[in-house]
């Protein structure tokens, strides 16, 4: 595995967060090329990230194929008592299929059926071509990245596990993906079956649109999905005109199937994925040339930055941030309302509360106009902001209730442990969403936190 000597890597911005550590795009001198480093900071008494972080390594130099992201190199950087330790892949200009369809609601159909059949071959190729098998456990828009001429790079192996006797499993992913006997069991073992259903569930992402559950508290998800309810089918069939909409709607319902010895292997989705794909021959290269010309003019009105790379801080994981055990405890408990803003389970968090709970009525009011760039203002003010861990009590509801976050992003900041963490996810999701919502957040931040606010660095 090449390693990219120091000083390698030029113009470092960080565009997300992952589960490790913070994600940048950069320059490399040595290959030539943009690439996006996912960095992992290890300090000299803990080593947790870091080995989580070398068994991703491994798992992505083994899956070496056409529509997964390739890792080209590792990145080492000692300072004291703390190192640096990063994956260097390729970066993706386009973001990730969540991306796509935010941007252009109305991706052509010949396209959807592409991504679809080269999902279908990455897992085919995770599943029945590498021994041992690989099995993905996060597959979901998030993680299916775009390259430059839009196909397929599947990517984030944070939670992936290789199915060896041997092998110790943990049950992670994203609630709205996961089957239901991963919800049920807190010892199930994953399986095959347990991508297989989470392609279901992305099928009907691709079909509808949509976000599943996008407006459903997580506790309740985890409630009803081993009960057999599913995504909306009428939102998928309202489209049967279009074609091979019905045949793929077909596939979704077998693929979520709630047992998972009915559901169909990847080796049989594939052959299901490239008929339905032949059908669009002839359409698909004029269905690309539209959606990059849209996306290249989206981007020259919007002024964009870089797209961020799909993150598995978008995952409800089982593991240190304790999120998905803690639903499970909560629904003995109550399925009513939405979970706590802030969560009690994290000193640093509760500290952070008790630290400011007192000021939140006695806040002065400034008056603050958003810069016209309200996304490079973030970026240029991001390390501030996250090391001043303001009080998002107030600020989370708001973006909530203004639908400029789903409930499942809202979980995956609650669950992300302590009050920087949860301020690095906002940060990252507002830039994201562009300049409205970046916008909306500063006006939040102002009106909450005035005098972090005025500190703040002017473009």
């Amino acid at each position: 595995m090449q390693r990219l000597p120091p000083g390698d890597l030029d113009n470092m911005v960080v565009v997300g967060e992952g589960g490790f550590g913070l994600v940048y795009r950069a320059w490399s001198r040595t290959l030539g090329m943009e690439i996006a480093l996912k960095k992992c900071v290890q300090q000299r008494h803990d080593g947790s990230k870091l080995e989580d972080l070398m068994k991703e390594r491994d798992l992505m130099h083994k899956a070496n194929f056409t529509y997964v992201l390739r890792l080209l190199a590792v990145y080492e950087n000692s300072n004291g008592e703390c190192r640096e330790y990063g994956l260097v892949m390729e970066y993706m200009p386009h973001g990730s299929l969540h991306t796509l369809f935010n941007k252009i609601p109305d991706v052509p159909w010949a396209l959807r059926f592409r991504i679809l059949h080269q999902v279908a071959l990455g897992m085919n190729y995770l599943h029945h071509v590498l021994v041992p098998p690989i099995v993905h456990q996060d597959l979901k828009p998030r993680n299916v990245l775009l390259n430059k001429v839009l196909d397929v790079q599947l990517t984030d192996f944070g939670l992936s596990k290789t199915l060896t006797s041997a092998s110790t499993y943990s049950t992670g992913g994203t609630l709205a993906y996961m089957p239901p006997e991963a919800l049920e069991d807190v010892n199930y073992k994953p399986s095959k079956a347990f991508d297989v259903y989470s392609f279901g569930i992305l099928t009907w992402s691709v079909l509808s649109g949509q976000e599943p559950y996008s407006d459903v508290n997580s506790i309740l998800i985890m409630k009803l999905i081993p009960r057999g309810h599913r995504p909306p089918v009428s939102e998928v069939e309202k489209w049967a005109a279009e074609k091979m909409v019905p045949q793929a709607s077909n596939l979704m319902k077998k693929c979520w199937d709630g047992q998972a010895e009915k559901r169909p292997s990847f080796s049989d989705c594939i052959q299901v994925t490239q008929s339905m794909l032949k059908e669009y021959a002839g359409q698909i290269d004029l269905a690309v040339e539209d959606a990059l010309s849209r996306l290249k003019d989206l981007n020259t009105q919007e002024k964009q930055g870089p797209s961020f790379v799909g993150l598995s801080a978008a995952n409800v994981t089982t593991g240190t941030s304790g999120g998905f055990r803690h639903c499970l405890r909560m629904l003995n408990d109550t399925i009513d309302g939405p979970p706590p803003i802030v969560s009690s389970a994290s000193p640093d968090v509760s500290n952070n509360v008790e630290r400011t709970a007192g000021q939140v009525n006695s806040i002065r009011k400034i008056q603050f106009n958003a810069p016209k760039n309200a996304k490079e203002f973030i970026k240029k003010n991001f390390s501030t902001i996250v090391t001043a861990r303001p009080y998002v009590g107030a600020i989370l509801p708001a973006l909530f209730s203004e639908r400029i976050f789903n409930q499942e992003e809202l979980s995956v900041i609650e669950s992300s442990g302590t009050a920087e963490n949860q301020t690095r996810n906002i940060l990252v999701d507002v830039m994201n969403k562009g300049q409205r919502s970046s916008v909306r957040f500063l006006e939040l931040l102002a009106e909450h936190h005035p005098s972090l606010v005025e500190s703040l660095v002017p473009l």
